[in-house]
């Protein structure tokens, strides 16, 4: 009978963590098109992650920085560098993580990037969904996220004659395009109308 406080409290707590698990996996991320991804961001860039420096932080307890070179733009400021400052890191042995897009050195991205919060933080547009992988596909440079390019482009508009060749009707929806193309578009749906 002695343990009946702390059998209370080990049940307490698994009902706390049954209830915060349900509720978090509830949480849903809608998918956006392209247009929604293109007016989220002030920035949209193709991108080659140079590092990645964690560092504690007094309001999340821990951001990390990563930096950019930037390879192509468009949409945003003309810089050569790009950083982002996200929530979450690892450091000293402790990990807190708030599911923010991670980057690998060497690796290049196409982000879509909104202007930072008052604290200075800012993840791509809709988390994952403002991430492009860009990938060698037979010998070619190409972007995608395992999501075919139809549904993307669901609201329509003009498309860069690569990108319309790759749309045609009667051919599979492309999971990926040229990374150039893919720039050409998203200049053209970022441009002033």
């Amino acid at each position: 009978m002695r343990n009946r406080p702390a059998a209370r409290v080990m049940a307490s707590m698994g009902l706390a963590l049954a209830l915060w698990a349900s509720a978090a996996g509830a949480t849903t991320v809608l998918p956006l098109d392209l247009d929604r991804l293109v007016a989220g961001a002030q920035t949209i860039v193709h991108v080659r992650c140079t590092g990645n420096a964690v560092q504690p932080d007094p309001t999340v307890g821990v951001a990390t920085i990563t930096t950019f070179a930037v390879l192509d733009r468009a949409k945003g400021p003309v810089d050569r560098v790009l950083q982002l400052r996200q929530a979450g890191g690892e450091l000293d042995g402790v990990a807190v993580d708030f599911h923010v897009p991670k980057f690998r050195v060497g690796e290049e991205y196409v982000l879509f990037v909104p202007a930072p919060s008052k604290l200075g933080f800012a993840s791509p547009v809709a988390l994952a969904q403002g991430v492009f992988g860009v990938v060698d596909r037979a010998g070619a440079r190409e972007v995608g996220r395992g999501r075919d390019f139809a549904q993307l482009l669901a609201g329509g508009g003009t498309l860069p004659p690569g990108v319309a060749a790759r749309m045609a009707p009667g051919r599979p929806a492309p999971e990926s395009l040229d990374v150039g193309d893919f720039m050409a578009l998203l200049r053209i749906r970022a441009a002033p109308r």
